[in-house]
């Protein structure tokens, strides 16, 4: 594989749609209980909204998409997720092969996305706005210098639609698009492409884009940022000198958590010249220090002025995940030549590739190894199977205190109206008969009290206060593939009309 690889570079492509496919694969054999992500993901696809939550919308419009076509179930989020993860990475083969000269870097660099545990585990498990984020910013950049080294109605026009689709993934992608208008007024032909008439296409289509959620934006500001806020402060201290010290610590911590692994192959396979190689520069590793630079700049300054300190490794890395062009950048000024060290980086991340699947093929079909169980192994399925057996019903709303459970339990009854009180914003009518009772779930203890509060003040605000003394009961299942003495525990409740009430 690796002489392969050394001899015909663009194979990669195949190589990495096999890997997206196995991962697919290890997926689909997995427990299907889902992360919060995935959870996320089951929930929002009874929408098709201008907005949802915190996260603006993209990636919940192509689930929502593939969801309506072929039904929701663990192939279609796995699909999904796989899919755009593969297009993460062949994007980023085509942004390195435009300004690496030799393709072998453009294949060094890429696969070395295999040495970064935020992409190659995180983004595998749970991450989907930023993995789409990911995908636009590749997009972008590859518009921009496509654009700066032979401009067309084609190239600002595909910065116009990196720019719509990146506001529409993540709203910090507008810190990758300040970062680049940066980059390119520094580069020696940026300006006049900035001040060519054609820039105004680039502009027209991002405003067309991103308008329809922009509009959802200013009515629902407080929804869309009351959260990631309430995060970035989470744990603030109180003192302002506290807080400017604290919050760059953390940015600087994080950076070098992320860049490390990648940092440490590099020198154990490029050696002692790696360190003096970058040192070197050229018009394309000016380029990449000034987005990183200014990015740096505007987190420092939204430290500074918001106390932003709970900072997250996610919220980084789709920034961090372009080192890896740089290193090659610097490499390819110092002459290096790919070939003589190929071969023996190729042997990281075909071994990761390797390793990956299976750590999460074991990890998770063999819990009991490791001592702890994960989100796959919650037993929804046979929850939602014994409940409705128990009954003898299908209910016609299921409300949860949460959206794990809620995604989970529409994923187990994608024909039933499912609601959550964690997104209060999104609603549906739904079916309140004898045949068709409310079913409030949440996930219990056997020692916790009877409902959750928050559950019975909206069985009194939106059922009527005669229901708000309803029976709570408890459920043990056995864990996904554990002991069968390790149990998790559902507590749920029935609740019928009055006037048909058993």
């Amino acid at each position: 594989m690796r002489n392969l690889l050394v001899r015909r570079p663009d194979f990669i492509v195949l190589l990495l749609t096999g890997y997206f496919l196995l991962e697919f694969a290890v997926r689909v054999l997995m427990p299907d209980g889902l992360r919060y992500d995935e959870s996320q993901q089951a929930f929002f696809s009874q929408w098709l909204a201008l907005g949802y939550d915190s996260q603006p919308p993209l990636y919940n419009w192509f689930q929502t998409a593939v969801v309506s076509a072929f039904g929701l179930s663990i192939t279609t989020i796995a699909a999904v997720k796989n899919f755009v993860l593969l297009l993460v990475y062949l994007s980023y083969y085509k942004l390195a092969r435009i300004v690496l000269q030799d393709r072998l870097f453009a294949v060094i660099a890429t696969l070395s996305l295999l040495t970064i545990p935020q992409l190659f585990w995180e983004a595998q498990r749970d991450l989907t706005h930023t993995v789409a984020q990911m995908l636009a910013i590749n997009l972008l950049l590859y518009g921009v210098i496509k654009t700066l080294k032979a401009p067309s109605l084609k190239t600002y026009g595909v910065v116009g639609l990196a720019l719509g689709l990146g506001m529409l993934t993540k709203y910090n992608f507008a810190l990758i698009a300040v970062a680049a208008l940066v980059a390119v007024w520094l580069h020696p032909n940026g300006r006049a492409r900035i001040f060519d008439k054609r820039f105004l296409l680039s502009v027209a289509i991002a405003a067309v884009l991103f308008l329809p959620h922009a509009l959802w934006l200013l009515d629902n500001f407080a929804v869309a940022s009351g959260r990631t806020l309430g995060i970035m402060e989470q744990d603030a201290p109180k003192g302002a000198l506290a807080k400017l010290i604290q919050g760059p610590f953390k940015f600087l911590r994080l950076a070098v958590v992320i860049i490390a692994p990648t940092f440490v192959v590099y020198c154990i396979v490029f050696g002692k010249s790696f360190l003096r190689n970058l040192r070197e520069t050229t018009v394309w590793t000016r380029f990449f220090d000034a987005i990183f630079l200014t990015i740096a700049v505007i987190v420092l300054v939204l430290i500074v002025t918001i106390g932003m300190t709970a900072l997250r490794d996610r919220w980084l890395l789709p920034f961090l995940f372009l080192v890896p062009i740089y290193f090659c950048l610097k490499m390819q000024a110092a002459g290096i030549r790919p070939e003589d060290f190929a071969r023996r980086f190729l042997v990281v991340p075909l071994v990761m590739m390797l390793l990956i699947p299976i750590a999460l093929f074991v990890r998770i079909n063999f819990p009991t190894w490791f001592g702890s169980y994960q989100a796959y192994n919650v037993p929804y399925a046979t929850f939602a199977k014994k409940v409705v057996a128990e009954e003898g019903k299908r209910p016609g709303l299921i409300m949860t205190n949460d959206w794990l459970a809620a995604g989970n339990m529409r994923l187990q009854m994608s024909h039933t109206t499912v609601m959550s009180l964690f997104f209060a914003n999104l609603t549906l009518e739904y079916d309140w008969t004898a045949e068709q009772p409310v079913l409030l779930v949440w996930l219990s203890t056997k020692d916790a009290p009877p409902a959750p509060s928050a559950l019975r003040q909206w069985v009194t605000q939106n059922l009527g206060t005669e229901y708000a003394g309803f029976d709570a009961k408890l459920m043990a299942i056995p864990y996904a593939r554990g002991k069968p003495d390790d149990m998790q525990y559902f507590g749920y409740s029935w609740i019928y009309p009055k006037q048909v009430a058993n």
